[in-house]
């Protein structure tokens, strides 16, 4: 297991084009799955069924679309923002524009418990917020998020 959360982002896409939550899981979906060589319509069927459980939008403009599965070996994340925020479900009631969605295995339930956690004490930073909505790359996402990490 990567010890860090940091080491499990597999892609990042700023600014998806997308106005309902569905339409958004399916295009992260698309772009996680490719990142990691796995079925985008698996995927978006996991992430999917997660949702209509309940909506992973924890407020602050963020959500944590997850999902456990028994085709990842380790977590698998991805980063994305959207161009306008959208309804999600949200707790606060306020628009989602900041996805971060885990994929982890099945057989160890704690991996995604301890992710969840993670990135829920790191996404109470609103100045992280900002540097995550105004990135431009794969790489500066993972190095906004280490720095963040490293402190904990």
């Amino acid at each position: 297991m990567n010890k860090y959360l940091y080491q499990s982002i597999k892609t990042f896409i700023p600014k998806i084009e997308c106005s309902e939550k569905y339409e958004c899981l399916k295009k992260m979906a698309e772009e996680l799955s490719a990142a990691s060589n796995l079925d985008a319509d698996e995927v978006y069927n996991l992430i999917k069924a997660r949702e209509k459980f309940g909506s992973t939008a924890l407020g602050g403009n963020f959500a944590i679309p997850h999902s456990k599965t028994s085709f990842v070996d380790d977590l698998i994340c991805g980063v994305f923002t959207t161009e306008k925020p959208i309804d999600f479900g949200s707790i606060d009631g306020a628009d989602t524009n900041i996805f971060f969605v885990l994929l982890a295995p099945s057989v160890k339930p704690s991996i995604l418990l301890k992710a969840l956690a993670k990135i829920a004490k790191i996404f109470k930073d609103e100045d992280l917020k900002e540097k995550i909505i105004n990135a431009k790359s794969l790489q500066e996402i993972i190095e906004i998020i280490k720095e963040k990490e490293l402190l904990l």
